[in-house]
């Protein structure tokens, strides 16, 4: 499973390599509409960027041996 997740994270990252990582955050703002201005614009691709990181470790964890948790109790 680690595999398939950290492929599409390729894939994902390939195709958003031919903009600069402010432009990915000036398209990502538009499409969920959240205003950002020009002046935050750097700050917030480096809090980006270091986001994606982030997330690309956890696709590299080995989950097999875990088992899923209820968090919300069912309703009876």
């Amino acid at each position: 499973m680690a595999d398939a997740a950290g492929e599409r994270w390729n894939i994902a990252q390939e195709a958003a390599m031919a903009l600069s990582k402010e432009d990915q955050v000036r398209e990502l703002a538009r499409l969920v509409g959240i205003p950002i201005m020009d002046n935050e614009l750097t700050e917030v691709a480096d809090r980006f960027e270091s986001l994606m990181a982030e997330l690309q470790g956890l696709t590299q964890l080995d989950l097999t041996d875990i088992q899923p948790v209820t968090i919300f109790p069912e309703e009876e």
